[in-house]
């Protein structure tokens, strides 16, 4: 089965699905109902902050910016702007691939099914290792020092104690159990799906 494939009408044919699959045709569907100004304010937030062909030669090496072609490479160096082509658009799903991170398995499936209803497939495969929010105790940051000055999607607690938040811990779990973020003005940041993407601590 081809993960580029955007027809999901024969997907409900085969028993399993590999994680990796799973979030790539959520995110090519997802791609695909975007506008084109949504696709260039995610190009141009994550992926055109490069000045220079050398600077994404060397990101590419490094594993921090995805394989492109030496054609794109070029066009992203002599234009200061994000565009919309093919691969561009390749871009804008791996950005959305990198979205579904750390969501369980159970989710991918559960929005597969939303996707096409005869989805039947069980997905596998081990969630990535994830860091745990101090305030909401959800698997939803970067694991160790990786996930430090994360902010948690589910409750928008800053992994970095207390002074950027401007609250205690305990003020904010409070704030979390009484109304779902750490504070009423983050309550339109959380990702309202959050707390069933994400495994919670036991």
């Amino acid at each position: 089965m081809d993960a580029d494939d955007a027809d999901f009408g024969g997907f409900y044919k085969v028993e399993l699905m590999n994680r990796e699959e799973a979030k790539k045709v959520i995110a090519v569907y997802e791609m695909q109902n975007l506008s084109s100004d949504e696709k260039l304010e995610i190009l141009e937030c994550n992926y055109w902050f490069f000045g220079d062909k050398e600077g994404i030669t060397e990101a590419i090496e490094e594993g921090s910016y995805p394989e492109i072609s030496e054609d794109l490479i070029e066009i992203i160096d002599k234009t200061p702007d994000p565009f919309l082509n093919a691969e561009s658009e390749g871009l804008v799903v791996d950005y959305l691939v990198n979205g579904l991170k750390y969501v369980t398995n159970l989710y991918l499936q559960t929005k597969l099914k939303s996707i096409n209803p005869n989805f039947k497939d069980k997905i596998f495969g081990e969630v990535e290792r994830a860091g745990l929010c101090p305030c909401c105790e959800y698997y939803s940051i970067d694991y160790g020092e990786d996930g430090l000055w994360d902010i948690c999607p589910v409750c928008f607690w800053e992994n970095g104690g207390e002074g950027p938040n401007h609250m205690t811990l305990e003020q904010a779990k409070l704030n979390f159990e009484k109304f779902g973020a750490i504070n009423k003005n983050s309550l339109g940041l959380v990702d309202k799906n959050g707390a069933k993407k994400y495994c919670r601590k036991e």
